[in-house]
């Protein structure tokens, strides 16, 4: 283990952007919060956008506060992000407008047109990538030979583009680039049947650069002096989260627990079939060329939702009180209906949908509660069960990751449905996959296995054991999967 060594950890969310600074010494991997960029969708000119000229400007104050706070100086930078979204440069590399996001609007309508172009099955199982109204494909089909695309020379990804402000070099890495539906699912090169029908020139979106890449040295002026390297990690966040999840079993699931929950596996090999295809399931690159077979669906939005109608220093520990102490229910629902994507009322979407299924609503509130922790369990329970149709795999233990992680109910809860063992934590892995990669690509950490292990003893992630579940329980996730097949 080399001691002393630090690196600065650039970790982009729809809701805040944060600079960490991270390092390894002989107790671990360490990492703390240097500084917060708030980060919100605006309207700008019609379009939900990006604030990315403020982002920037931010993230440079950022670099300013790690390198003064570090006590060495940093070797390396590295940025992950969200998916899917882009930033338009002219000849020069200079932004042309501000991003627009993936909640915009101007997608609306478009995966039909795009069907009448090129089927739905065919382009996933080009790109591995399945149909949602946020993907890039989707964003540029809508702005297929507009004004805005004529004046643009290039296509670089959130993290793409930060890269080039701080490197100069411009491509977009693997991960980031495989969220978009326009990269070949087994090879690293562009669509090229894609590119054409949206009538796109390669150059256009660049070099795939591979995660662990050295881009050359920081240019921004905050880095002067500091040697200060820029590496592209894990450009996804979600990619990142996965390569530092602390692997006990070869054959594990991952549920990356938050607003959206994601439950996938890591796979060597993509899954393309007609039937993954209409499960809903998406194929997104991870680190050391693997494959993320994974399936998004609403998480804690449903109690993000019901807690607004709770007094507002009600806390989700509360809200877990009030599910222990309460009287067992016996209603469901599937988290995937859409009537729970966006209701102006959760509780009124839960009544509804009790109406809808012919189920009496709970007689106090916590039933809607224990409602909605325990049909997000049946969801994840069903949906690891998939995938180790489709897949092959025998799946023995669970990672939770993300905020949920942080709930000991919920582990335990996870564990007890879905009968396996669940590891929980880290909560930040995100922040650790970022700084584990850099460190990697530094020759600090000699491989995936090792980062990982060092992950585990940073961490020391909880484990919780399935032990029995009562009739009820069984009873309900046979309502459950009745109420999927409606």
């Amino acid at each position: 283990m080399n001691k002393g060594f630090t690196c600065i950890a650039i970790d982009m969310g729809a809701s805040s952007i944060r600079v960490m600074l991270g390092g390894l010494s002989a107790e671990g991997m360490t990492y703390r919060e240097i500084h917060r960029i708030s980060n919100e969708i605006v309207e700008m000119d019609g379009h939900d956008r990006w604030e990315m000229s403020r982002i920037e400007a931010g993230i440079r104050t950022g670099i300013s506060k790690a390198i003064d706070s570090s006590a060495t100086a940093p070797a390396s930078i590295g940025v992950d992000s969200w998916g899917v979204d882009f930033v338009l440069v002219d000849e020069k590399g200079v932004m042309v407008e501000a991003p627009v996001a993936y909640r915009d609007s101007r997608t609306e309508g478009m995966q039909e047109i795009w069907e009448g172009v090129m089927p739905g099955l065919e382009t996933f199982q080009r790109t591995g990538i399945n149909f949602y109204i946020f993907n890039t494909l989707l964003q540029l089909l809508s702005i297929r030979d507009s004004s805005v695309i004529k004046q643009s020379a290039g296509i670089l990804f959130i993290p793409g583009y930060i890269n080039y402000l701080l490197s100069g070099r411009a491509g977009n890495e693997l991960t980031i680039a495989s969220t978009s539906q326009l990269l070949q699912v087994e090879d690293n090169q562009w669509d090229p049947a894609i590119l054409e029908k949206l009538h796109l020139k390669p150059e256009m979106l660049g070099d795939i650069i591979m995660p662990g890449t050295g881009l050359g040295p920081a240019t921004i002026p905050e880095a002067s002096g500091t040697g200060m390297k820029v590496t592209a990690v894990c450009g996804h966040d979600t990619a990142c989260v996965v390569a530092a999840i602390p692997v006990e079993v070869p054959d594990f699931a991952f549920i990356s627990a938050g607003t959206w929950c994601i439950v996938g596996i890591e796979s060597h090999r993509p899954l393309v079939s007609e039937e993954a295809f209409r499960f809903g399931l998406t194929n997104e690159r991870g680190y050391g060329g693997t494959y993320r077979v994974e399936k998004n669906i609403v998480g804690l939005w449903l109690l993000q939702g019901l807690r607004k109608h709770l007094p507002a220093d009600t806390s989700y520990a509360d809200m877990e009180l009030m599910v222990r102490e309460a009287a067992a229910v016996d209603q469901v629902i599937d988290p995937e209906d859409t009537g729970f994507y966006n209701p102006a009322d959760m509780k009124a979407a839960f009544d509804a949908y009790f109406e809808k299924t012919g189920q009496q609503r709970p007689e106090a509130f916590s039933g809607y509660l224990i409602c909605a922790y325990d049909s997000l369990c049946f969801s994840f329970k069903y949906h690891v069960e998939k995938l180790e149709q489709l897949s092959g795999k025998s799946i023995e233990v669970l990672h939770l990751v993300g905020g949920g992680s942080q709930s000991s109910f919920l582990n335990q809860r996870i564990a007890a449905i879905c009968q396996r063992k669940v590891i929980s934590g880290p909560a930040e892995g995100a922040a650790l996959g970022n700084i584990m990669i850099q460190a990697m690509a530094m020759g600090k950490i000699g491989s995936l296995r090792e980062g990982r292990e060092l992950v585990r003893r940073s961490c020391s992630p909880e484990s919780f054991y399935p032990g029995s579940v009562d009739e009820r329980t069984d009873q309900r996730y046979w309502r459950f999967l009745r109420l999927k097949e409606i």
